[in-house]
């Protein structure tokens, strides 16, 4: 393996991630900077809660695209390496979380790291998806998000040891997880305190009033 094609496919990676897929559909669509709303974050949940399905469901595709691009584009670059597509998951989800394209401030990384896992594992991608049902019965994206996150995790890790998965994939499992986790201490911190918002209804596609005005 060229380790310049190595690491070039882990700076691709991360660029995909950074590419701010909210930031450019809110300007797009309401000319909003989704940052100045809800929670702050560019990710399908505030979008939701701000501008309605359209654009959240926009994002959504946007941000598992970018996933499965960058385990793809890693595939294709190291000519199946099982390292550099664990490791590109991993910096898809970094660059989505902290894009350098905004600020350093972006989405929590559980849709562009599901379509990592899409491309990695399709069964423990499948297995993740189950988080929807958690977010149907509670409410709480953040719960759901979390709850098919580590299913997602352990998936890929039981898949390794029954040799339907390769092994180096855990790396992906366990550091892109804990990435997940960290983007949500925030959310985790609102539950605990009783104050974290569910999803009730998606925001009307109407221009919202800026925090700063």
């Amino acid at each position: 393996m060229d380790p310049l094609l190595f690491a070039g496919s882990l700076i691709v990676a991360y660029i995909l991630g950074a590419l701010p897929t909210g930031l450019v559909v809110g300007k797009l669509v309401r000319g909003v900077d989704i940052r100045k709303y809800g929670s702050g974050s560019t990710g399908s949940t505030n979008m939701y809660r701000t501008l309605g399905r359209i654009p959240a469901a926009t994002v959504v595709g946007l941000d598992i695209a970018k996933g499965a691009l960058a385990v793809g584009i890693a595939w294709i670059a190291t000519d199946g390496n099982e390292y550099s597509h664990a490791l590109a998951g991993v910096a898809v989800i970094v660059g989505h979380s902290w894009p350098v394209f905004s600020g350093f401030r972006g989405g929590r990384g559980v849709m562009t790291g599901w379509g990592a896992m899409i491309a990695l594992s399709p069964i423990a991608a499948g297995i993740t998806a189950l988080g929807w049902i958690i977010v149907t019965v509670t409410r709480y994206v953040s719960v759901g998000s979390l709850f098919g996150t580590t299913l997602g995790a352990i998936a890929i890790i039981v898949l390794g040891f029954v040799g339907k998965a390769p092994m180096e994939y855990v790396v992906f499992s366990i550091i892109g997880a804990a990435v997940i986790w960290i983007r949500h201490f925030d959310n985790i911190g609102r539950l605990m305190s009783g104050a974290e918002k569910p999803v009730t209804e998606a925001g009307r596609p109407k221009r919202a009033r800026s925090h700063e005005s």
